[in-house]
């Protein structure tokens, strides 16, 4: 017997009936609620972004994995990248723009590095990240269909109504206004087993406290439910801070990584030049995943780990 076929027969191997294009069907009906209240609330507006972005996705990686080669198969996986970078966006958003931001998610945030599980970063939100940097204009549409556009809550001032913010009725990215249905959303990926609730929990919470702590909030006051219900936190904790390739796979990562993600959120909020500090803190977070990994691996047992460098031949 050879080595390889000793590697395939030795012990043992657990393999799972669900496929990655099932995965990612799960994610889209999860998206669903979401996917509604935007245009619901958003009209015609939000139904042509979601066109736009989800074709730019899909189309680009189609024509990439023919360039590949190399058999693999189309899995749906830029069907949720344009889904969750349209909901990243405002309704306004000029359409050319958004169409860039999901070509350049697929393509070099995600192909170049040789597709799907060997990204790096979060394809979606480094495609907000891209216009947010190169082409801020493209994103200062905020506004209802019927109504003149204004800012983004998180850069208004006054008190906000709460049930606005559960319901969705407030300006903001066409999938950050309705917590109720983010959660709802949330709720299904956590019965199908897509996501685990730690994740979501920590990061929440480890931005509640950050505001308690540094923004001179009580926690369960008007205010601090107010930074919790605004802005894309809740979208984020859920369908973005929760995605298989940018976040460890151990336990404790997995716990560092949500807890980073909420406190850098909290820290870009109160001191950060943009009103909303998702984008960022999950792509800051998702450049360490490789260093959280490697410091919370756990031990392989009965080895010896090795202190000391391979002796040099050239001095025995």
């Amino acid at each position: 017997m050879d080595v390889k076929q000793n590697l395939a027969l030795s012990a043992p191997h657990i393999r799972r009936p669900r496929r990655t294009a099932d995965i990612m069907r799960d994610v889209c009906i999860g998206l669903a609620p979401v996917v509604i209240a935007a245009l619901w609330f958003f009209r015609l507006q939000a139904l042509w972004l979601l066109l736009v972005t989800v074709a730019a996705c899909g189309v680009t990686e189609g024509v990439c994995l023919k360039l590949r080669r190399d058999g693999a198969a189309f899995d749906g996986s830029a069907v949720v990248t344009g889904l969750l970078l349209a909901l990243s966006l405002p309704a306004g958003t000029n359409l050319f723009a958004a169409a860039v931001a999901g070509i350049f998610s697929i393509a070099v945030v995600k192909q170049l590095l040789g597709g799907i599980g060997h990204n790096l970063l979060n394809p979606a939100m480094a495609g907000r990240a891209m216009l947010m940097v190169v082409w801020p204009t493209s994103l200062s549409g905020y506004g209802w269909a019927d109504a003149t556009s204004s800012a983004t809550p998180l850069a208004m001032t006054g008190e906000e109504s709460l049930w606005s913010m559960l319901w969705g009725r407030e300006n903001g990215s066409i999938g950050e206004t309705s917590v109720l249905l983010i959660l709802l959303g949330g709720a299904y990926l956590l019965a199908t087993g897509c996501i685990r609730l730690r994740v979501p929990v920590t990061c929440v919470w480890s931005f509640a406290l950050f505001m308690w702590i540094f923004g001179g909030n009580t926690l369960f006051t008007g205010d601090a439910a107010a930074q919790l219900l605004s802005g894309g936190l809740m979208l984020g904790a859920f369908y973005m801070v929760t995605d298989f390739t940018g976040k460890p796979t151990t336990f404790v990562g997995e716990l560092i990584y949500a807890g980073g993600v909420g406190v850098i959120t909290a820290a870009l909020r109160l001191w950060g030049p943009y009103p909303e500090g998702m984008c960022f803190a999950i792509l800051l977070m998702n450049l360490a995943t490789p260093l959280i990994e490697y410091l919370t691996r756990p031990p392989v047992y009965g080895t010896v780990p090795s202190r000391t460098a391979a002796p040099d031949p050239a001095k025995r």
